[in-house]
């Protein structure tokens, strides 16, 4: 009997004893930087109506954002949000300045529109963010959306 209590004891221990040396996970390669001399754009797919949206989201150091979306027509065409008109100087966007939070590699955020605001969450990544996204104007939720950055030296619009 006093075998079998020793054994269990040891092997607890050594159970213990193997978690202490366990080495924490390396940081991941893929997180990311965020940006501020760009925009990060989803494309969405053309939909039943001939329509492709791209949604930009162009962010400030001071921790303000802003949203847009451009409705297109042709297929692979190249049009995104011009640095000249999407910014937080234009009044049109100032009145809907929203905000943003980072931790780490992990981002949240709300933006604004006449109707009302979107909260989002997810990863800063290597040139794009994974964002889920709620809709407190209809209740839509979207999880997972790729928003990829361009950088405006690199954008025609």
């Amino acid at each position: 009997m006093k075998r079998i209590a020793c054994f269990a004891l040891s092997l607890t221990l050594a159970l213990l004893c193997a978690g202490c040396k366990t080495e924490e996970p390396a940081p991941s390669e893929d997180i990311g930087v965020l940006r501020y001399d760009g925009i990060y754009c989803y494309i969405a797919d053309f939909d039943y109506n001939g329509l492709t949206n791209n949604y930009a989201l162009r962010f400030y150091e001071d921790g303000s954002v802003i949203h847009t979306s451009v409705e297109q027509r042709k297929k692979d065409s190249t049009y995104f949000p011009s640095q000249s008109w999407f910014n937080k100087e234009n009044e049109y966007y100032a009145t809907l300045l929203g905000t943003y939070q980072l931790s780490g590699g992990a981002i949240t955020l709300t933006t604004f529109r006449p109707e009302g605001s979107v909260d989002y969450q997810g990863s800063v990544l290597a040139d794009k963010l994974v964002l889920d996204s709620h809709s407190n104007i209809n209740g839509h939720e979207v999880a997972g959306t790729q928003y990829i950055f361009f950088p405006f030296d690199e954008l025609h619009g």
